[in-house]
């Protein structure tokens, strides 16, 4: 049984998305994004980061671009590279915004009519 309880929907991706992360004073480096809902996302990259370290993650999910602030919360080591939770801080209008790309990602999947790139 799954005791994961969310507060929000969570969107896993069957193919992850491209995206980047940039820390403050480092250059940003890409990263594969493996689900996303409106509070955080799952990531993972070759670059070990500390754990509760702040960054800016940056993708796009249909078309729509997102860059918000975020804290890393989790890490674990897996066969390719290292996979991060984090959990996202943004204002309420980018919250409304991916909430809304995010519903129509889930319900353009579920009817079929998504082709990933």
């Amino acid at each position: 049984m799954d005791n994961n309880q969310r507060e929000f929907f969570r969107v896993r991706f069957n193919k992850p998305l491209e995206g980047e992360v940039s820390i403050l004073n480092k250059d940003p480096f890409q990263i594969e994004i493996h689900d996303v809902s409106v509070k955080g996302l799952r990531f993972s990259s070759d670059v070990d980061l500390p754990l509760h370290k702040d960054l800016m993650c940056s993708f796009s999910i249909l078309d729509c671009s997102f860059k918000m602030k975020g804290s890393i919360v989790r890490k674990s080591p897996e066969r390719k590279g290292i996979d991060y939770g984090v959990i996202l801080k943004q204002d309420p209008v980018t919250f409304s915004e991916l909430f809304k790309q995010l519903n129509y990602y889930q319900i353009r999947k579920r009817k079929g009519t998504l082709e990933e790139v």
